[in-house]
């Protein structure tokens, strides 16, 4: 409330309003901003809504008539009219394992519909015996596949100190090799390994999986060597659908490494 004159010396009192659209004047040298400053027996500190310093043209944003749900987030529809919505569902966090002396990394039970393929990102993985191979099997029924119905081509590309060699390798056996004996029992030498599964509740197909590898080596290679590997792999006994993958060392555990499942429509 305030005091006002008619001016004629009558006084009352009335409302305090202001006229829209609201001005906040800004400078030469910054758009203008507001302040809202926190409780004062807080501090002095203050959180600020400030306009650029330099627009095109004018910009009107109208905020949503009501608050989101939890973990919604607010965006425009392309002219100035803002609306809470949910996050893209197309690629989304399934699980996340961290490895600590672990026998082996499996995910099972999170194919489903609502994904077509599937991402895992692995980093800072390297085993606790030095030289053994990194290999992965499909699930099915919670169960690894551990028949000799594997088969996989890649190549694989080994800097050792100045000296570059390439090759390829086929296989038919009871896994698929993702890193064969190269990996250094080291926590500072690990590898990075990004997986991709193709429709693995497919009925149709066999199923397939590719791997992109970076990862230093310890076979003899210096301390400068470093596999880069690019394999593909299928499972061939029949064409059922999976429900995981498993990871493990030729010999001894999994040291440490963190892996996450993605889902990708």
């Amino acid at each position: 409330m305030f005091l006002k004159t008619d001016g004629a010396g009558n006084l009352s009192f009335d409302s305090l309003s202001f006229a829209t659209p609201l001005a906040v004047i800004g400078n030469a040298t910054a758009g203008s901003e507001i302040r809202l400053p926190e409780d004062t027996d807080n501090g002095s500190n203050y959180v600020a809504i400030k306009a650029p310093d330099n627009l095109a043209s004018n910009l009107t944003l109208t905020l949503p008539s009501a608050d989101g749900t939890s973990g919604q987030v607010l965006q425009t529809n392309g002219s100035g009219v803002l609306s809470f919505s949910s996050p893209s569902s197309d690629f989304v966090l399934l699980a996340t394992t961290d490895a600590s002396s672990s026998a082996t990394v499996s995910f099972d039970g999170y194919f489903s519909s609502t994904y077509k393929n599937y991402q895992i990102i692995i980093s800072d993985v390297y085993p606790a015996t030095a030289n053994t191979t990194l290999s992965c099997r499909f699930r099915r029924s919670n169960a690894d596949v551990t028949a000799s119905s594997y088969s996989a081509v890649g190549r694989r590309t080994h800097l050792a100190s100045t000296n570059v060699s390439d090759g390829r390798y086929a296989s038919s056996a009871s896994s698929i090799d993702v890193l064969t004996n190269s990996s250094p029992n080291s926590a500072s030498r690990t590898t990075a390994i990004n997986v991709m599964i193709y429709n693995p509740l497919s009925t149709a197909s066999y199923k397939k999986v590719s791997f992109l590898v970076i990862g230093a080596s310890d076979d003899g290679g210096g301390t400068n060597a470093v596999w880069n590997v690019n394999n593909f792999g299928q499972l061939v006994d029949n064409t059922n659908a999976l429900s995981g993958i498993t990871f493990y060392y030729s010999s001894g555990n999994i040291a440490s490494g963190n892996f996450k499942l993605y889902g990708i429509k």
